[in-house]
């Protein structure tokens, strides 16, 4: 072996994960987004099949795919066509899957449906499906409900050439969360985990008083819960939401500013896992502040994902 090989063999590696950026951002059009997002050199993006293309106050930029002619359908698609990697967050607000009505139950679920072919259209491989919450009944009773649509969906992205990931949130513990994940038992069937999901899981509720949020022990509490679930997921983690927390209130979607999520814990959780997948940013903030504060998060994140 020659001194050079063995050199090759002992530098540090670069970090496989792509890292991309949500078009999450209130105040810009759909077009305004997506070329922030390219002009600020990010490989992934993440878009949105709801909502609106033109700037909307209060609202991040999306589209409705059956509301697009084909002519923007294909101004969209040749959009997006420079990225690496295009991921979707399929709609949330206002639908309810497990509605007794059938008819409120029927058209989340043709909301959905109807996303999910607007994601496979535009070049999506992945598509981040927020769970649909249960605030007044428990979760156990309805878990057979919640698998039986998720695989339906989960078999409507195999044929269109996709992957679901389910994001943390609901059910609200380790336990509860991993579980429905494997309940699913389908192949095309992940998790997105969003590092600031966790703060109203049981496990967290338990050990911090709001009050104590700030503490050191408190935010290794919250790490180490984000980190449990990673572990636990192993090969069934198939994307990553990342941003920062604010110590005080927990509230998520910070820029990197306040150092609450250990990212080097994290991403070498993700190395013993094999972890393959992206790492988007999902960041608010004023909107004539967001280029900075996407540049700023690339700019550290690529340094954290560089070994020294």
């Amino acid at each position: 072996m020659t001194r050079r090989h063995l050199l090759s063999l002992l530098a540090p590696t670069p970090r496989p994960w792509l890292l991309g950026a949500n078009t999450a951002v209130q105040g810009y059009g759909l077009y305004e987004a997506i070329d922030l997002i390219r002009r600020l050199d990010f490989p992934v993006i993440e878009i949105h099949p709801m909502g609106r293309p033109e700037p909307t106050p209060k609202a991040f930029p999306g589209f409705r795919f059956d509301e697009l002619t084909p002519a923007d359908r294909r101004k969209l698609r040749g959009a997006l066509r420079t990225f690496q990697l295009i991921s979707t967050h399929l709609p949330y607000t206002g639908l309810n899957w497990l509605s007794p009505d059938p008819a409120i139950k029927q058209k989340a679920i043709h909301t959905i449906d109807t996303a999910l072919e607007g994601s496979a259209y535009c070049g999506a491989r992945l598509a981040v499906l927020h769970p649909q919450t249960l605030s007044s009944e428990p979760f156990p009773p309805r878990q057979a409900e919640y698998i039986e649509l998720i695989r339906r969906w989960a078999d409507r992205v195999h044929k269109l050439g996709l992957r679901l990931a389910i994001e943390t949130g609901f059910p609200n513990s380790v336990d509860a969360f991993v579980s429905l994940v494997q309940a699913v038992d389908h192949p095309q069937v992940g998790a997105t985990v969003d590092v600031g999901h966790q703060g109203r899981f049981a496990e967290l509720i338990a050990q911090v008083q709001p009050e104590d949020r700030a503490k050191p022990a408190s935010i290794k509490a919250y790490n180490d819960t984000t980190l449990e679930i990673i572990s636990r997921l192993g090969p069934k983690l198939f994307h990553l939401h990342v941003h920062d927390i604010d110590p005080a209130t927990w509230v998520e979607h910070k820029p990197l500013q306040h150092g609450f999520v250990d990212y080097p814990r994290l991403f070498a959780q993700l190395h013993a896992i094999k972890y393959t997948g992206a790492l988007v940013l999902e960041i608010g903030g004023a909107p004539l502040k967001m280029p900075t504060y996407l540049r700023d998060a690339r700019d550290q994140l690529r340094r954290w994902l560089t070994p020294n």
